[in-house]
């Protein structure tokens, strides 16, 4: 199914993440959404590359897209880059097995759930009222709740990767929007799934010429950032994870966007003036 997309060229690949960043679910009538979506198919679709990167799993993300009119990604990472999925509209969607392999080195599921379960600070997601968490217990993703804030939160996530490592377990935690923690195998993150997906689009010999632009709202967006030679497009609603991250590595390449969400998108794509006439 990779060969579809790896197989020939594309001017431009742009990644974006989905709840808050592409999607504004205060607009209720979804018009930067479907404005982007215009651009987007009147502009890129025939020679770009259109990637969505997101922290839900599949199931989540077929559910989003019941909710608000998204286009059709061309690949879709989910899970917080746990998970590369190519055409990922496909009734059958089966996660990238290269991609899986190599999260499996040094992860130890098992021994994360039990030494997360010891942190009376941290509730699992699954354990909420609503049905839809359960899907958010990933092979290689445990999402929590952090029930506290600050710095208190911090010392949390500090004490937990030091009892991951004591414990052998090779792991990354992930905080977002305050209160969202994700504890992923130490090779993983949606920054480092990018990197797995263009090496391998490099491999086939189509780099894109126009390069790639990130989009975000959060701290697990940080790491899209941080991929060596991207575009970054950090919206206005950014949380504070990220604008600290933005401001801290302020360069051309990184747009603090005025506008929210998708209309904060396609005013990055405007800037870096890579709309073809």
């Amino acid at each position: 199914m990779a060969a579809n997309v790896l197989s020939h060229p594309h001017r431009f690949i742009l990644v974006s993440d989905l709840d808050w960043t592409m999607v504004d679910h205060n607009d209720k009538e979804n018009k930067a959404l479907n404005a982007f979506n215009q651009l987007w198919e009147s502009k890129f679709a025939k020679d770009s590359l259109l990637v969505f990167s997101t922290g839900r799993s599949h199931a989540l993300y077929s559910e989003l897209r019941k909710e608000v009119p998204l286009g059709n990604p061309d690949v879709l990472v989910c899970s917080v880059g746990t998970e590369i999925f190519f055409e990922a509209a496909g009734t059958s969607p089966e996660a990238n097995k290269d991609w899986a392999a190599e999260l499996d080195q040094g992860w130890d599921r098992a021994k994360a759930i039990e030494i997360a379960g010891k942190f009376s600070e941290l509730s699992p997601q699954a354990s909420s009222s609503l049905p839809k968490t359960q899907h958010e217990q990933r092979p290689h993703k445990l999402s929590y709740y952090v029930g506290v804030k600050g710095d208190e939160a911090k010392g949390v996530i500090s004490r937990l990767q030091d009892a991951l490592s004591q414990a052998g377990v090779r792991a990354k935690l992930i905080y977002s929007g305050g209160v969202d923690l994700d504890i992923l195998p130490e090779g993983a993150s949606k920054g480092k799934g990018l990197e797995f997906l263009l090496r391998q689009i490099k491999e086939a010999g189509n780099a894109p010429k126009d390069g790639v632009m990130v989009c975000g709202d959060s701290g697990n967006d940080v790491e899209l950032f941080a991929v060596p030679g991207v575009r970054g497009c950090m919206v206005v609603n950014a949380h504070d994870e990220l604008k600290d991250w933005c401001n801290a590595n302020a360069s051309p390449q990184i747009f603090q966007a005025s506008q929210r969400c998708a209309g904060g998108i396609s005013e990055a794509l405007e800037h870096f003036k890579l709309i073809s006439q």
